[in-house]
């Protein structure tokens, strides 16, 4: 009888789930945003659309690439997701605070705010608490 790999605790699995949800959060906006960049261009959007694409593709492909490690256990990730996922909670806050409207979109983006800020704290939590028996 050869030994096996402990289980995957639940608590690294929901963070695993963050993780792919980000990436997929973001592949969906560069797929929205790479269909209507003709439009966004003629109203002068600001930020430029380009540059949103540009983003959001590029954290589709590290939250991606984080998930991927993150299944094979790479013991990196302890520390890259939620400084990844911390990026990414700047990005979007600048974003917010930049050029949205401020009396609609505040409750938004505190909503939102908040949401990213949770999901650090969390996977940093969930992935410190099983270095042990799980990286």
């Amino acid at each position: 009888m050869g030994f096996s790999s402990p289980k995957r605790p639940r608590t690294v699995t929901i963070a695993l789930w963050s993780v792919i949800f980000l990436g997929t959060w973001n592949l969906g906006r560069a797929i929205a945003i790479g269909q209507q960049l003709n439009l966004q261009t003629v109203l002068h959007l600001q930020p430029d659309p380009r540059l949103r694409l540009v983003a959001a593709g590029l954290f589709t492909l590290l939250f991606f690439m984080l998930a991927w490690q993150l299944w094979w256990k790479r013991p990196f990730t302890i520390r890259a997701i939620p400084i990844t996922i911390g990026w990414y909670a700047l990005y979007e806050t600048a974003v917010w605070l930049l050029f949205a409207q401020p009396p609609r979109n505040w409750p938004l983006w505190g909503i939102s705010t908040l949401l990213l800020m949770s999901n650090i704290l969390f996977t940093w939590w969930a992935l410190r608490r099983v270095t042990q028996t799980y990286f």
